[in-house]
């Protein structure tokens, strides 16, 4: 790698996360400018939800999909080095396996039962992080035999983590997420201890298959993720500190709510999976933390939104008209409009109006709260 290799990945890689690109076809065409620095056999990408730093959904090149449900447990159930948790955590969102394992890389765990089973003997791995929320996950995989991956590699990954999470955020926003009920209600998938499905209610099927994504498994990823989550939960009631509940799009373009708890009676030792159409309210954080807005201007656009006047906003919010109107001028341009309308059009009547027609008002908190008897209210964990 050098020098100018390495400044024109960054540049090519930039360029690609301001396309406005799926996430699916942004993570391709990243991997093979991120190849060009640094070599690897094998590669993953796993879309995080922010609020829960679960996995949503994944793409592998050269890796065969029976090995989610071992990632998830890994991942998510049991203490291991460079998880993706940890690092998006970490000031250095970038881990080298063999160094984290000091060269004994059969103490970790998903050495010893994904790794090295795959023939896979080297592991770099990111965290992709901006504004302090993970977007996405990346690995890369080389053959024992190959050249173990290097600092200066590890130190170009680190320099477009921030990139490439703005690019991921960006996907958010592609296409117009769909919200609505399905007859039956939310689908219902129990899961053994060892990812078998035992029962299922019958509206999981089509919402299992919109979530499975390209190459996927007998389970999507955020099943898995979430189903490890809460066996996780079940064992230590002082952590993991995150809930096992995520958001994540079908292939539709619905998104979802995803949610998983251990369940006790008949069927003690098994884990529900409830799965369901995201609500406004569920869906108007992650929407708005796609655009990058800062607590302050989230805060701006809340009180926009409600219809207070910038008099009004700045009182409320004990900053001077002229602070209020800086603030506004950033969320005009992170949002990409030049007016208070365009402003309530963008961030919440292009993205939410189908569902809000007869359904919900703005709750004292600002966002979209039901009405009472208008929308179902809210389900499971």
């Amino acid at each position: 790698m050098t020098a100018g290799e390495a400044v024109a990945a960054r540049r090519e890689l930039a360029r690609l996360s301001h396309l406005g690109l799926a996430w699916t076809e942004l993570a391709a065409r990243a991997s093979q400018v991120i190849r060009r620095v640094v070599a690897y056999e094998r590669m993953c990408w796993h879309p995080i939800d922010p609020a829960t730093l679960l996995m949503t959904g994944g793409v592998v090149e050269n890796l065969p999909p029976d090995g989610f449900p071992v990632l998830a447990r890994c991942e998510y159930e049991t203490e291991d080095v460079n998880t993706w948790s940890s690092l998006a955590t970490n000031p250095w969102p970038v881990g080298i396996l063999s160094q984290a394992t000091h060269g004994h890389e059969h103490t970790s765990r998903r050495y010893r039962e994904l790794l090295a089973p795959r023939g896979i003997g080297r592991e770099l791995r990111a965290s992709l992080v901006t504004g302090g929320a993970c977007w996405a996950a990346l690995g890369l995989y080389r053959s024992p035999a190959a050249p173990d991956f290097t600092g200066p590699e590890a130190a170009f990954v680190a320099s477009v983590s921030a990139t490439l999470a703005q690019g991921m955020r960006r996907s958010v926003l592609i296409g117009d997420p769909s919200f609505y009920d399905i007859p039956g209600g939310p689908g219902v998938v129990i899961v053994d201890d060892a990812d078998q499905v035992v029962a299922a209610s019958e509206p999981a099927g089509p919402w299992l298959a919109g979530l499975q994504g390209p190459g996927g498994g007998p389970l999507p990823p955020v099943v898995l993720a979430l189903a490890a989550r809460a066996r996780a939960l079940s064992r230590c009631a002082e952590g993991p500190d995150l809930p096992a509940r995520a958001r994540a799009r079908c292939q539709s373009g619905t998104w979802m709510v995803i949610h998983a708890t251990r369940l006790s009676g008949p069927y003690t030792g098994h884990t529900a999976v409830i799965i369901e159409p995201a609500r406004p309210a569920e869906m108007a954080p992650l929407v708005v933390h796609a655009y990058g807005l800062t607590p302050r201007e989230q805060d701006v656009t809340r009180l926009m939104v409600q219809g207070l006047s910038a008099k009004q906003a700045a009182h409320q919010l004990k900053l001077s008209t002229y602070t209020l109107q800086d603030h506004l001028r950033s969320v005009y341009e992170k949002v990409g409009v030049s007016s208070r309308r365009e402003l309530v059009a963008r961030v919440f009547f292009d993205h939410y109006w189908p569902s809000i027609v007869g359904g919900s008002a703005l709750g004292a908190n600002g966002w979209f709260a039901p009405r009472a008897g208008a929308l179902p209210g809210a389900r499971g964990t």
